[in-house]
């Protein structure tokens, strides 16, 4: 089974300006966009899990293409 992850950038809610990525894996359904509308219940369930952080931004991406942060 392949999987994509959904690549959350969050942000301390008490510091905004203390950030970093997150991940979570989802299962592949076949197309980027399709992950971007099917993790929406995941993203809610992880910012509920970690109140104190604000997700900034998130997209979808393949594992294996993940870049070094910056």
């Amino acid at each position: 089974m392949d999987y994509l992850e959904v690549v959350l950038l969050v942000c301390l809610a008490t510091q905004p300006d203390v950030c970093e990525e997150r991940y979570i894996p989802v299962e592949n359904s076949g197309t980027l966009a399709a992950c971007m509308w099917q993790s929406q219940p995941y993203i809610a369930e992880w910012s509920a899990a970690h109140p104190k952080y604000t997700i900034k931004k998130w997209h979808c991406g393949f594992p294996q293409n993940r870049q070094a942060p910056i």
